[in-house]
């Protein structure tokens, strides 16, 4: 029993280090194509099946399908359906609402992947005041703050 108790204890906390490290890397992606490939790069490298995870590898996706040469539809198709997955699994996970909202208003509309704008505004709007996490409080309070959707 005190094996799994350890093992929770080091999944959780391995996921919670390398989330600061994937939100930082994140928010920076609209910097330079280098910002861009740093974060892509680091998600090749992520492991962890979480949901959280899997909509941050769902974007890195998407942004790699951008400067892509070959394949760019269907590794567009595969990022958007890893964050689709996500929102499956967790509905209620704001930081994957986020993530979700953060590709679709961003991406262009001839790619017809924005039909939730509104929805995950809303839905950020609601309970955005209810995160009890500070760090993960502060990066939707920074991204509402840039983002023209709340606007």
């Amino acid at each position: 029993m005190k094996v799994k108790a350890l093992i929770f204890f080091l999944a959780f906390f391995l996921t919670n280090v390398n989330l600061t490290d994937i939100r930082s890397l994140y928010s920076q992606v609209t910097i330079s194509k280098d910002k861009q490939s740093d974060f892509i790069s680091y998600m090749e490298n992520v492991e962890s099946k979480t949901a959280v995870i899997q909509a941050y590898k769902g974007a890195a996706l998407i942004l790699q399908s951008k400067s892509s040469t070959k394949n760019r539809k269907q590794i567009f198709t595969a990022g958007a359906k890893l964050i689709e997955e996500s929102i499956s699994k967790e509905p209620n996970n704001i930081e994957i609402r986020l993530i979700r909202l953060s590709i679709q208003e961003n991406i262009p509309k001839a790619l017809k992947y924005n039909a939730n704008i509104q929805e995950d505004v809303n839905f950020i709007q609601k309970h955005k005041n209810a995160i009890k996490d500070s760090e993960l409080k502060s990066y939707v309070n920074q991204y509402v703050e840039l983002s023209r959707s709340f606007k």
